[in-house]
């Protein structure tokens, strides 16, 4: 203890203290022992003594209202703490902890106040300690001020940059010029001098990118996992290299092909909200020094208005596409239209009619009226399998083959035979078309048709009776050289025929049930007398009427012909 306690002479608070004063003091001194991380003082505690740091060192912190732990002193051997309490007699303004097994003499508050007042050389040499130890605290106030002001117009430099590099990003929807735009963007904030910015494909599981070189672009493509890029694609890491060709990954064959060396290369994932990587930013070559982790921080910032920006531009494109699909599909549709009778036959005698409703803007029903030599009426109705597009595009193919059998001689068994062998040879297997072909003799009021696999046509007599149409073979397309067959009946006054497509006998309602035959049969024997184009108007309303809220599932036809 002795020796301990004499080591307390160096102490800086007791230099002006003569022998005599200083041995009167240290017999009024107590010594305690304090290990590392112990705390010896605690913040806004009562203050009764004054610490004399024998060995060892303590650190001074506040903790602030965030949690953060702030430093305020580190105090050596021969310095001392605690003053302050003892002074003003408010509680302890700060924490106080060892830093190392320490050593410390205590003088209580009496001892403290009795040698302040007494002894003047003393009061002066603790008020000296106490301002220098403010000036030191102003200065380092001032110097976090100055770091703190420094950092802070750091920041809102990197902000501006940010704000200006998400203005940039989203100045456009066209994918390859943002891609440049985002790629020039990077480079800029980070002073590199070139890079690459890949997408990711999920469904082939690749990257791609756009490489220039002059006026001209190139595609490339890197499989995932492959190479640096294709590392971060499908880790996520972010590489950071101080010389590529130091890391195995990196591939130098790029290098020895255009003549350019690649020293420094930060690579990093661009994730979107989802955190899904959707893309990879590789810079290369800062021109002063390494990429840094702010340069990271930057580039992990931007990402996310880069991906989105990328995402936008990917639906912008696919809209357009989509754009482009409907007015080729409208097209489609008209002139599909155009393919079917814009007007119906005037035959003395007779009152025909046809109409068709697709299920989507384009359809696979198909209906025509062909005039033939010597009073004769070619009239056909088919039902191609499928919808849309390709049952249109069929349709088309089944007009055509159809009027081109159709004039000549030929009869309609040979007609159907003729078409069945072209559109076997030139659709799939997976294709087929149903269709009623008659012809009329209007001026032997006879009908000679025949039926390849199609809904059997009504035909209500002038004794108010239904009788069906059969006669004929299997649906085109599935059976080459088929042998089709024919019947020929005499049409009298009154009686109508109706051609129909499976759409309207199998039109469902909300609770599944179908419109069926029964339903078209009452409907034609309850409009005997009404005229064929208002005949398919009841009956389609009939349908329109029965689905309710359900969607239209199939195309709807129908031809009238009705004898007068």
């Amino acid at each position: 203890m002795t020796t301990h306690i004499d080591r307390l002479r160096l102490n800086i608070l007791f230099e002006t203290l003569n022998d005599e004063t200083f041995s009167e003091l240290k017999k009024k001194l107590s010594e305690r022992r304090y290990s590392s991380g112990e705390i010896i003082l605690e913040d806004n505690a009562d203050g009764e003594d004054l610490y004399l740091l024998v060995e060892g060192r303590v650190k001074i912190v506040k903790q602030t209202k965030t949690g953060d732990e702030k430093l305020l002193a580190l105090l050596h051997s021969g310095d001392f703490f605690g003053e302050l309490e003892l002074i003003d007699g408010r509680p302890r303004s700060a924490r106080v902890v060892a830093l190392d097994d320490c050593i410390v003499a205590t003088m209580n508050k009496l001892d403290f106040n009795n040698l302040l007042f007494r002894n003047h050389p003393f009061a002066l040499r603790v008020m000296q300690v106490l301002s220098l130890r403010l000036r030191a605290t102003n200065n380092h106030f001032i110097s976090e001020l100055e770091k703190y002001a420094f950092f802070s117009r750091m920041e809102l430099h990197k902000l501006e940059q940010l704000i200006e590099a998400t203005k940039n990003v989203n100045s456009t929807l066209e994918l390859e010029k943002l891609l440049k735009v985002i790629l020039d963007t990077a480079l800029h904030i980070v002073d590199g001098d070139r890079g690459t910015l890949y997408l990711v494909d999920e469904e082939k599981g690749e990257l791609w990118s756009k490489v220039y070189i002059g006026s001209e672009h190139f595609t490339i493509k890197l499989p995932m996992g492959k190479g640096i890029a294709g590392h971060v694609a499908a880790t996520g890491d972010t590489i950071n290299l101080s010389d590529a060709y130091l890391d195995p990954r990196f591939n130098p064959k790029v290098d020895k092909k255009t003549g350019y060396r690649t020293k420094t290369v930060l690579c990093m994932p661009l994730k979107n909200k989802d955190d899904k990587i959707v893309g990879v930013l590789q810079l290369l070559n800062k021109h002063k020094g390494l990429f840094t982790r702010d340069d990271e921080n930057f580039i992990r910032a931007l990402s996310i208005h880069a991906a989105i920006a990328i995402e936008n531009a990917r639906l912008y494109e696919e809209e357009k596409a989509y754009r482009q699909i409907r007015e080729e599909v409208r097209l489609a549709a008209k002139i599909q239209l155009d393919l079917l009778p814009k007007t119906f036959p005037e035959i003395n005698g007779y009152d025909i009619a046809g109409k068709t409703i697709p299920a989507q803007e384009v359809g696979g029903d198909y209906f025509d009226f062909i005039p033939l030599q010597d009073d004769q009426l070619a009239i056909c109705l088919g039902d191609v399998s499928g919808k849309g597009l390709p049952a249109s595009l069929l349709m088309a193919n089944l007009q055509a083959t159809l009027r081109g059998q159709s004039f000549g001689k030929c009869s309609p068994k040979d007609c159907l035979s003729r078409s069945n062998s072209l559109l076997y040879r030139s659709t799939s297997p997976d294709k087929f078309v149903t269709i009623f072909y008659c012809h009329l003799d209007t001026k032997k009021h006879q009908l000679t048709y025949s039926n390849a696999g199609h809904d059997n046509p009504f035909l209500l007599t002038h004794t108010k009776k239904i009788r069906r149409l059969k006669k004929g073979g299997i649906v085109l397309g599935v059976l080459d050289k088929y042998p089709y067959e024919e019947e020929s009946i005499k049409l009298q006054r009154g009686e109508i025929l109706v051609i129909y497509t499976d759409g309207i006998a199998e039109a469902m309602n909300s609770k599944g049930d179908m419109f069926g035959e029964d339903r078209i049969s009452a409907l034609l024997k309850g409009n005997q007398n009404t005229a064929s184009e208002k005949i398919i108007d009841v009956i389609f309303e009939a349908v329109k009427k029965f689905a309710g809220s359900a969607p239209q599932s199939d195309d709807i036809t129908m031809v009238v012909v009705k004898r007068l």
